[in-house]
C-alpha cells in the first residue's frame, strides 16, 4: 500500500494527526494519532527498478482503551488488507496530571522514490 493512501485514509477518522511528533497544538488533545518511519528498505520490483518500503510506527492516544476511534482505525485497516498486532499501555505522568493510553503497531507501506 502506498503511505500517501495510508495518510490520507487516516485523516477520514476525524481526529488530530501529526507525523513526526505532537503539534503543539494537538499535543493535549485526545484522541490523536501520531506517526513516523522507524526503518526503511530498498526492494527491488521488476525490471530492475528499487522500491522504497518504510515500516511507520503508528501511535494512538486516548484516554480510555479501546476508544471508538481506535476501534473505528482497526476496521478501516482490515478494509485495506492490513492486520497488525495492535499494543497497548497506560501511561500515567506524575506531576503533570496526565494519564492516557497508548497503542502502538507498525505497517510497512511504499513511497515514492522522491519523497
Amino acid at each position: 500500500m502506498k503511505k500517501t493512501d495510508f495518510v490520507n485514509a487516516l485523516s477520514e477518522l476525524d481526529i488530530p494527526i501529526n507525523e513526526g511528533q505532537s503539534s503543539v497544538n494537538n499535543a493535549s488533545k485526545y484522541p490523536r494519532i501520531v506517526f513516523w518511519e522507524i526503518a526503511w528498505d530498498d526492494k527491488l520490483a521488476s525490471d530492475d527498478v528499487y522500491i522504497t518500503i518504510e515500516t511507520i510506527q503508528v501511535s494512538f492516544f486516548s484516554r480510555k482503551p479501546r476508544h471508538d476511534k481506535l476501534l473505528e482505525l482497526r476496521e478501516m485497516m482490515r478494509k485495506l488488507g492490513l492486520h497488525p498486532t495492535i499494543y497497548h499501555e497506560y501511561v500515567e505522568e506524575k506531576n503533570k496530571d496526565r494519564n492516557y493510553y497508548h497503542s502502538y503497531f507498525t505497517v510497512e507501506l511504499e513511497v515514492d522514490n522522491d519523497e
